[in-house]
């Protein structure tokens, strides 16, 4: 391998490096404009962050050097990351954060109006569902209310027919009229 394929491929990893930094100052700046981040947040935008770069890295090693891997690209990368974060890297979080801030405040400037439709339906359906309930419980005391009293009528009437006075003159009644068949 001559020395000028070597200077080139360490420009190229140095420019690699460069391109990794600010990926990560994406990243930086998301949570920045985020102010709240979780936990979980956090971890899964740095497993996507190690994703893009690995690929990046192997995409950049496969095609750059031709399979051979040296120390010296692990140190252009370092470099390269020294120097975007050294140069540029200030303003370019201020670059993203402009755009993210951009981007946050026109979703939420369309959505405004989403947000007043649904404000607006969930007032409708509150009060439909306040009505539906005032009358759906009208209903059910209205049924219990007339269940209780067919149930108190016939409890009355087996109380009745169940007692022995009524007993003794329906008795009495068929006795009589058995009385008047034979007679």
């Amino acid at each position: 391998m001559s020395v000028v394929k070597q200077f080139n491929d360490f420009i190229f990893f140095i420019i690699l490096g460069i391109i990794i930094s600010c990926i990560f100052d994406i990243f930086r700046t998301l949570r920045k404009v985020q102010k709240k981040n979780s936990i979980y947040v956090v971890m899964i935008q740095d497993i996507i962050f190690f994703i893009i770069i690995t690929v990046l890295t192997a995409i950049y090693m496969v095609n750059v050097i031709d399979d051979r891997i040296r120390a010296y690209m692990f140190v252009a990368m370092a470099i390269g990351v020294a120097i975007s974060r050294k140069v540029i890297s200030k303003s370019l979080i201020k670059f993203y954060s402009t755009i993210f801030c951009f981007f946050k405040n026109s979703i939420i400037f369309l959505c405004v109006p989403l947000e007043l439709w649904n404000c607006i339906i969930c007032k409708i359906t509150k009060k439909i569902i306040k009505k539906c309930c005032k009358l759906f419980s009208l209903m059910i005391n209205l049924k219990c209310k007339l269940l209780s009293v067919f149930s108190k009528k016939n409890n009355f009437r087996r109380k009745r027919g169940s007692s022995n006075e009524t007993k003794s003159t329906n008795e009495r009644k068929k006795k009589y009229k058995k009385e008047k068949k034979v007679s």
